[in-house]
């Protein structure tokens, strides 16, 4: 691993942690990324940490656990058993230290330390896991004493919970944009029809005792940062934001032209469009698509290459540039961005077709997708933006 990713991601570790530790997290699950750094690694970080890093099937070579694999948690009176698995497909091979543990078949273990938290008391049992849906399907089709499965497949956006038998299935929602929480009642005689109608028609029935209702709450930007971990984050993203800034000065390609779509295309910027387009233009000039890099540059995020392509024109496409430092004339979302390169529609007086139709507004799809625009609207933001005449197929 590059040594400006290993320090960007002990940042981010110190970061995570930290902020579990504001929140009063109770256990983690240890996953595919959480070991980026090497086992031995997050074996250190885990003295920091006032949770429990949990894994019950992550062996070393004598079949030992390397970390806690379950904990009971007293919550209300109410004993909570909480273990952690990991997907077995795991790529050992990329992680640093690999060859030192192993993963074990997540089913096997599921039927072991439910059943050993079961005779522990655990009144209700949790599992944390990063395993796909189908195999958390597989796990409840097994009838196991386990109430709850939260899973984090990087495979799953965000879904509705299902229940399988008496295990209940949630799975949190990609890219962090939403908090779940999940209401526990535990039924008394009465059972559900003591519940307010309100809340019996939304959630499920888990067994003769238990009533689980599911919610999302998106986070959204109007949402004011925690006074201490707002602060944290926003120091690791400066911290970040000069790594990256270090990097681009000492390790980008030099500025140059790839190979243009068509022979004698390349870009001409929106000012040329502006020519034979005055209205367009005008129209674009109050979008935030001509402030577009400015944002990044305001959040110190101009050099991070996962930001910048969705904010200028032409990063790494063919007729555009490559240099992070030198972006110039490319800055901004331009017409071009979504047109495609326009020197030959130019040089013909408009006679040349420009490379992409905008039909329906497909492009906007390339950038805004749910984890990065989890508000868009695609009907609604295209017309703003390109009129609605921009819509109609010719």
């Amino acid at each position: 691993m590059k040594p400006e990713k290993v320090l960007a991601g002990k940042l981010l570790a110190d970061l995570i942690i930290q902020s579990y530790n504001k929140m009063g997290c109770d256990a983690l699950n240890v996953g595919a990324y959480d070991l980026s750094l090497g086992v031995d690694y997050l074996r250190k970080k885990e003295k920091s940490a006032k949770f429990t890093f949990l894994s019950g099937n992550i062996l070393d070579k004598h079949d030992r656990n390397i970390f806690t694999p379950s904990v009971i948690k007293i919550v209300n009176g109410v004993k909570v058993g909480i273990f952690g698995l990991c997907d077995d497909k795991l790529k050992l091979a990329k992680i640093p230290g690999g060859n030192k543990f192993k993963v074990v078949n997540p089913l096997a273990k599921a039927e072991e330390i439910s059943a050993r938290l079961k005779k522990e008391g655990a009144d209700y049992i949790v599992l944390l896991t990063n395993l796909n849906i189908r195999y958390c399907r597989r796990i409840g089709q097994r009838g196991m004493p386990i109430d709850l499965i939260v899973g984090s497949s990087k495979k799953n956006r965000i879904s509705l919970p299902i229940l399988v038998q008496e295990t209940y299935i949630a799975h949190v929602e990609r890219g962090g944009k939403s908090v779940g929480r999940l209401d526990v009642s535990f039924l008394g005689p009465a059972g559900v029809e003591a519940l307010p109608a309100a809340l019996r028609y939304k959630g499920k029935t888990v067994g003769e005792n238990l009533f689980l209702l599911n919610h999302f709450f998106p986070l959204k930007i109007a949402m004011a940062d925690h006074p201490e971990i707002g602060s944290m984050v926003k120091k690791v993203e400066t911290k970040l934001s000069r790594l990256q800034q270090v990097k681009a000065t000492k390790s980008m390609t030099i500025a140059g032209s790839r190979p243009a779509i068509r022979p004698g295309d390349s870009y001409v910027f929106a000012k040329t469009c502006a020519k034979c387009h005055p209205e367009r233009y005008q129209r674009w000039l109050k979008t935030s698509h001509a402030r577009a890099y400015q944002s990044l540059v305001k959040q110190e995020k101009h050099f991070d290459e996962e930001c910048i392509a969705c904010h200028v024109l032409g990063f790494e496409q063919p007729g555009g540039f490559t240099d992070i430092r030198q972006v110039g004339n490319y800055a901004n979302v331009q017409c071009e961005t979504c047109h495609g390169p326009g020197r030959l529609h130019v040089a013909a007086k408009g006679e040349e077709k420009m490379i992409k139709v905008l039909a329906g507004g497909e492009m906007c799809l390339v950038c805004h997708i749910d984890e990065r625009s989890p508000e868009f609207d695609l009907e609604t933001y295209f017309h703003k933006v390109c009129g609605p005449a921009a819509g109609k197929k010719k």
